[in-house]
């Protein structure tokens, strides 16, 4: 049997929009994330924290199936998801997920890497733009408008033409944040999103992802940038080897936690 999971019984006070129960994703015979469960409220910033290996990014990409656990359930914005053996099949039907089932859920569920991940032959406009359109369907003229509006929402507007090999880490990775944001998603995925970034160039980021919390928009994040999660975040999780060690409110987390193990993580940045 799985290890138990501990987590608080306040972190949703709403209905979740993203809720993840008893997730098991194996590579061989090494399982990198043992049970895991979790809960995320609509409107709210979910941090998920922990020590190199413990299964973040895992847990992260499992959550728009770029991973695909072998046991659990996931329900994404009323995309119900159970995971056996066979594969994913839906909560409603039992039948295996289909391919325009995972397009729909991808669909609400926006991803920003570590590495930007840009097109290199795609002007910044086109980056942001083409999403929306092989994905969603919609015009070129209409993706294009839409692309501008976030291009500007992230600070990049003047470099709408520029090609991503002409700007600096911190500006594709804004651009990288727009092109999450074109695709009109109910969740933004942020994993690591700093961790690439020269010192100098971390802050302006941050500073754009502050600001999509202050909207209100739902959002889960994995970083190492501790006082950051502790200001902008709802509740945190406290991933450890595969499990979920602890969970709640960051005051909770960092002042009064009750996992050993988590204290001796966070101690740094208490």
């Amino acid at each position: 049997m799985p290890p138990s999971v501990t987590t608080s019984d306040d972190l949703s006070p709403t209905s979740p929009v993203v809720e993840a129960r008893h997730l098991v994703k194996r590579y061989g015979d090494t399982s990198v994330l043992r049970d895991v469960s979790l809960s995320v409220a609509e409107g709210t910033v979910t941090t998920i924290i922990g020590a190199s290996g413990s299964g973040k990014s895992t847990l992260l990409r499992c959550m728009n199936l770029l991973e695909r656990p072998q046991q659990g359930s996931l329900s994404i914005a009323d995309e119900r998801i159970r995971f056996t053996e066979q594969g994913p099949r839906s909560s409603h039907t039992d039948m295996p997920l289909s391919r325009h089932q995972l397009q729909r859920l991808r669909g609400k569920v926006s991803m920003v890497f570590q590495q930007f991940n840009l097109w290199p032959h795609l002007t910044v406009l086109g980056n942001v733009s083409e999403a929306p359109v092989r994905v969603k369907g919609i015009s070129r003229r209409k993706a294009n408008a839409l692309a501008a509006h976030y291009l500007e929402r992230v600070g990049m507007a003047e470099r709408a033409d520029a090609y991503p090999a002409f700007l600096s880490g911190g500006q594709q990775q804004r651009v990288a944040i727009a092109r999450a944001l074109a695709m009109e998603p109910e969740i933004l995925l942020f994993d690591e999103p700093t961790s690439a970034l020269d010192p100098e160039r971390v802050n302006e980021v941050l500073g754009v992802i502050r600001g999509l919390a202050d909207e209100g928009r739902t959002m889960l994040m994995v970083t190492h940038e501790m006082a950051f999660a502790r200001e902008v975040s709802d509740q945190i999780v406290f991933l450890d080897r595969g499990v979920v060690g602890e969970a709640g409110p960051p005051e909770r987390i960092f002042e009064h936690s009750d996992n050993e193990r988590c204290r001796r993580f966070i101690a740094p940045a208490a």
